[in-house]
């Protein structure tokens, strides 16, 4: 059932007797700027972490704790184009709980959204400082791990110069030292006037109870900018290639591959079959040829970025490997545009997303994921079971003629 609670406000209520915890996923989107992603991503800190009425971490978490321990987090994500600050909650039923905790919870949210520790047009100062060393020390220790460090350069070189995809969702621990309360403040402001908000609810309650606690909150109309979400590159003429050096003892080679298939459009599905088929499954030819028969890769998958037209591949490798490893992995490539793949691969992988897809609607989350993802790209609800199972051997083989290599990034231990 949708709603729409105010110009730019979306609510969505999918009913449900299967889980016992209710879910509640509220989203805010706006085109991801140079700028904003830090702020955003302290913003989401802030509020998730004190409010006027419960000033200090340990008493919001004690008024969670009330509320038979109720679950709520902030956090950033990015999907295409679009910066998301996105709220996730959850609690038992209230048949569970013989209590009105429905509408409490969606109080505490509405605290939690509308009443921030706020003075004199800032947030609280010494909230603020200690929220900033804290993202500040939680970014730069995402770059201790190396895995994800040659992730992180490898997206560095595939994106061009000049757009903001270079720009993690997460932020840069660099910017955190620029921002001021105040400032940070305005990004509140902005977010609340002005982003796209989605409001989505998974549980045993009655529609228009759902419907009618969300209507108080105070959300404004606001205009939205029915921009592009999906992020299109053009090619590069040669391969972007880099190779850095750091004492590693295990190597990292990760290649970018330009692949112009986008989520819900045609031949999204063979794609995902084609990424299990290359480097995203146990049958996967990256796996079985390069890890376990070649035995030159400790891992070896790849990744399909389905808002970005971006499929990646991940591989730590003996550095004295690489050139070895590269050729392995285009010889993978090339096998599989010219179908070459057994009946059993195709199928056995085609079962496996099914199941895959199956067992994710046990976790209420990623039922309302799907969701979000689907409205937010203006896409309806598919069977997708359907659609995994209507997927052809020649189209696998179309999207593998598909890929374009664009980048290389090899995190070497050897100078």
């Amino acid at each position: 059932m949708h709603y729409n609670l105010a110009s730019g406000v979306n609510l969505d209520v999918v009913p449900s007797k299967k889980f016992n915890m209710n879910q509640i996923l509220i989203n805010f989107a706006t085109p991801q700027t140079f700028d904003n992603a830090t702020a955003r991503n302290l913003l989401a800190n802030l509020l998730e972490t004190s409010t006027k009425k419960y000033p200090t971490q340990t008493a919001l978490a004690d008024q969670l704790a009330k509320q038979y321990g109720t679950y709520l987090s902030m956090g950033v994500t990015r999907v295409g184009r679009l910066h998301c600050v996105r709220l996730k909650a959850s609690f038992i039923n209230d048949r569970l709980a013989n209590s009105e905790l429905f509408e409490k919870v969606v109080a505490l949210i509405n605290e939690i959204l509308f009443n921030p520790l706020v003075n004199n047009g800032q947030f609280d100062q010494e909230t603020f400082d200690r929220q900033a060393i804290n993202l500040k020390s939680t970014i730069n220790s995402y770059y201790d791990d190396k895995q994800f460090w040659a992730a992180r350069r490898l997206l560095d070189l595939y994106y061009r110069d000049g757009t903001v995809m270079r720009v993690p969702s997460f932020g840069r621990s660099q910017e955190i030292d620029k921002l001021t309360a105040a400032g940070v403040y305005q990004t509140y402001q902005e977010m609340i006037a002005n982003d796209r908000v989605d409001i989505l609810f998974l549980g045993d309650v009655d529609a228009e109870q759902v419907k009618a606690a969300f209507a108080k909150m105070p959300f404004a109309d606001r205009t939205i900018n029915h921009q592009e979400v999906l992020y299109h590159q053009p090619l590069y003429k040669q391969v972007q290639r880099q190779v850095e050096y750091q004492p590693v003892s295990q190597a990292k080679l990760n290649l970018g591959y330009q692949l112009p298939l986008y989520s819900g459009k045609e031949l999204y599905y063979a794609g995902l079959v084609f990424n299990d088929l290359f480097g995203g499954s146990p049958y996967s030819k990256l796996y079985v040829n390069i890890r376990e028969r070649a035995s030159l890769a400790y891992y070896a998958a790849s990744r399909l970025m389905p808002f970005n037209g971006l499929l990646s591949v991940q591989s730590g490798i003996d550095s004295r490997q690489a050139s070895r490893v590269e050729k392995l992995i285009d010889q993978q490539l090339l096998a599989l545009q010219h179908g070459q793949f057994t009946d059993e691969q195709f199928e056995e992988v085609k079962s496996g997303l099914i199941n895959q897809y199956l067992s994710s609607n046990d976790l209420a989350g990623n039922i309302l994921g799907r969701r979000l993802a689907n409205q937010l790209l203006g896409l309806p609800t598919q069977d997708e079971t359907a659609q995994i199972n209507a997927v052809t051997r020649d189209q696998v083989v179309q999207v593998a003629q598909m890929l374009n290599k664009q980048a290389v990034y090899l995190l070497s231990g050897e100078n």
